[in-house]
């Protein structure tokens, strides 16, 4: 395969991926992408591969450390984070966070949330598979 493609947007601002990178990475018809802009004028796509990638919400106390501990059972579950958002809801008592992520190396998906619920700062943790 190729190490890169020059492509052309279409009138209607579409892009195509050639064949061989879509069959290279696995990406079916109506597979949605991500697309993340890193600052500058690059944009990196990520394939959310159904059964594989999933939306994380997690609403927990505004703490110091509160983000650190629940990214830690994120790591410890083997789940690869696409995209995420964190922000102070009301501060020093509520705080969210949100993720895209890629679960394909995580084992089990329902003891996660478990997990999460046991570090005791956190309120609500919900997972939706794609």
């Amino acid at each position: 395969m190729r190490n890169f493609n020059i492509v052309k947007l279409d009138s209607k601002g579409r892009l195509l991926v050639p064949f061989h990178i879509r069959q290279h990475v696995g990406l079916d018809r109506n597979v949605e992408l991500l697309i993340v802009n890193n600052g500058t004028k690059e944009l990196r796509l990520f394939p959310l591969i159904p059964g594989k990638s999933a939306r994380i919400d997690v609403v927990m106390k505004d703490a110091p450390g509160a983000l650190a501990s629940v990214m830690n059972i994120i790591a410890g579950s083997n789940i690869d984070i696409l995209m995420s958002e964190s922000k102070t809801v009301e501060k020093g008592k509520i705080a969210s966070w949100s993720a895209i992520v890629d679960t394909t190396a995580c084992s089990d998906i329902a003891k996660l949330k478990k997990n999460l619920k046991a570090l005791g700062i956190v309120e609500s943790a919900e997972v939706m598979k794609k």
